[in-house]
C-alpha cells in the first residue's frame, strides 16, 4: 500500500513510455507541420549515484508542478526523461529549460538538461541560391554553421526520438535567466532562426548551441540493421553488375564523346548534399540546355521531367529503359551517402526548392528504390510523388524495404525503368 501511494504521491503514474511518447512527438509533429507553429522537447538525464531514487522522485515532483498539463511528459529509460512542449517556440523553450535547470539546481539534482526545436518555417529557400560545387565542399555563401555538414549522432542515440541531427558547430550562450515566461511573440523569433536547433544546457551553468533538424528518425537497432542490410546488398550488388557496368561503360564512351560516368550534386538525409553517380545517358552539356527546356517539361513542381528529352543518346535510352543507369549507385550506398531503399535523391536547387512539408523526405537516407521507382502512374503531380515519398517516412520497416526492393526487380524486365 505504501509504495502504491508513494507511485501516485511521484507521478510516476503520470508519465508516458518511450513508444507512448515518441508517438506524441509523431503526432505533434504532423500537427505543427500542418499548422506551421514550432514545439520543443526538453531531455533531462539524471546523473547516477547513491541518491538516484531520491533525485528521481524530486524531478518527477517538479515535472508535474512546474509544467503544464498540456505539454507531455515521459521517462524514456536509463534515468532520462522528456518533456513534449506544444505549440512552444525557441524562447519558450529556453524559458522552460532555465526554470527546470534552477529548479534542479536548488533541489541539488546533478542532471544534465538539452532543448531540442523543431520549428517547421525553419527553411527558408531564398538563402541558396549558388548549387555546391561537390560533395563535401562548402558554397561560397554558406555560413559557418551551415547545416549540412556530418555530425555524430552518438550524443542522440539513447533517446528513443533518435533525432536527425544536422552539423554541431559548438558556440557559447550565456544564460538566460532573465526569460521567465513563454512569451507567444517568440514564434516570430523562432522562425526567423532558419533551422531546427538543439540547445544543450547543464545544472552547473554552461550551455552550447548547436544546429540540428529534428525528430523522425529510427531507434539505433533499426538504423544499424537497415545498414548491415545495404552493405551486404550494395556489395553483392555490386559484385554481380560489375560486368554489365563493364559493357556499358564501353557502349556510352563509344557512341558519343564524354566520360561514361556522371555525376551530380544531390540533396541527402538532413539537407547534406553529396554526388551522386550514374551511367551518363546525355550528352556532355545536358545540364545546361535545361533550362530552355523547361517549358516542356511534364512534371509540375520543381522536378523536371520530359519525355523524348532530345539531350539523352540512343544509348541512353537503353540504359534508362533497363535501369542500368542507376546501378552506379550501389558506390553511394556503400560510402553511405544512399540507402538501397529511400525516397529518391532530387538535385540540389529542386530539392531546395521544394515546400517545407515536402522537405520532409530528407529525414531518413535517400535510396536507389521507393513507391516511386515502382509505381509512377499513381504520382500524377509532383504532390502526389512528394506524399509517396512521406508515406515511406512515416511508415517504414525491414519487410517493407524488401518488398520494395523485389517490386523494383521487375521494373527494368518490364522496360518501364525509363518512364
Amino acid at each position: 500500500m505504501q509504495s502504491r501511494n508513494s507511485i501516485l504521491r511521484d507521478g510516476d503514474s503520470l508519465l508516458l513510455t518511450r513508444t507512448e511518447f515518441n508517438r506524441e512527438v509523431a503526432r505533434e509533429r504532423i500537427r505543427a507541420t500542418r499548422r506551421s507553429i514550432p514545439f520543443c522537447i526538453v531531455t533531462i538525464d539524471v546523473a547516477g549515484g547513491r541518491q538516484l531514487q531520491v533525485r528521481r522522485r524530486a524531478l518527477i515532483r517538479i515535472l508535474h508542478r512546474n509544467v503544464r498539463l498540456t505539454d507531455q511528459k515521459a521517462e524514456l529509460g536509463n534515468n532520462r526523461f522528456a518533456v513534449l512542449l506544444v505549440d512552444t517556440p525557441e524562447m519558450g523553450g529556453r524559458s522552460v529549460l532555465d526554470r527546470l535547470a534552477g529548479l534542479c539546481e536548488t533541489r541539488k539534482i546533478d542532471a544534465t538538461l538539452s532543448l531540442r526545436v523543431h520549428d517547421p518555417e525553419g527553411f527558408d529557400p531564398d538563402r541558396d541560391v549558388d548549387l555546391p560545387s561537390g560533395a563535401g565542399k562548402r558554397r561560397r555563401d554558406d555560413a559557418p554553421e551551415s547545416s549540412w555538414l556530418r555530425v555524430d549522432r552518438s550524443s542522440s542515440d539513447a533517446l528513443g526520438l533518435a533525432v536527425q541531427q544536422r552539423p554541431a558547430v559548438i558556440a557559447e550562450t550565456p544564460r538566460s535567466p532573465e526569460v521567465t515566461s513563454r512569451d507567444e511573440d517568440a514564434t516570430v523569433a523562432a522562425t526567423a532562426t532558419g533551422t531546427a536547433r538543439s540547445l544543450a544546457h547543464t545544472s552547473k551553468h554552461s550551455s552550447f548551441v548547436t544546429c540540428e533538424a529534428l525528430l523522425s528518425d529510427r531507434p539505433l537497432t533499426r538504423r544499424l540493421t537497415k545498414r548491415a542490410i545495404d552493405l551486404a546488398g550494395a556489395s553483392i550488388g555490386l559484385v554481380l553488375v560489375s560486368p554489365v557496368l563493364v559493357v556499358a561503360a564501353l557502349a556510352v564512351k563509344l557512341t558519343s564523346p564524354g566520360p561514361a560516368f556522371f555525376k551530380q550534386t544531390r540533396e541527402g538525409m538532413g539537407g547534406k548534399p553529396f554526388t551522386i553517380y550514374k551511367m551518363r545517358t546525355m550528352v556532355v552539356d545536358a545540364e545546361s540546355k535545361q533550362s530552355a527546356l523547361r517549358q516542356k517539361s511534364h512534371r509540375d513542381g520543381p522536378a523536371f521531367k520530359i519525355k523524348h528529352d532530345p539531350r539523352v543518346t540512343p544509348i541512353g535510352h537503353l540504359l534508362r529503359k533497363t535501369c542500368i543507369d542507376e546501378l552506379p549507385q550501389f558506390i553511394n550506398v556503400l560510402r553511405g551517402d544512399m540507402s538501397l531503399v529511400g525516397p529518391r535523391p532530387l538535385p540540389w536547387h529542386e530539392s531546395r526548392a521544394c515546400n517545407h512539408w515536402q522537405r520532409r523526405r530528407l529525414d531518413v537516407p535517400p535510396g536507389m528504390t521507393c513507391y516511386w521507382q515502382v509505381d509512377k502512374a499513381a504520382a500524377e503531380t509532383f504532390d502526389d510523388w512528394m506524399r509517396m515519398d512521406l508515406q515511406y517516412v512515416d511508415r517504414n520497416d525491414l519487410w517493407r524495404d524488401l518488398r520494395l526492393i523485389a517490386r523494383t526487380a521487375l521494373v527494368p524486365l518490364t522496360g518501364r525503368g525509363g518512364e
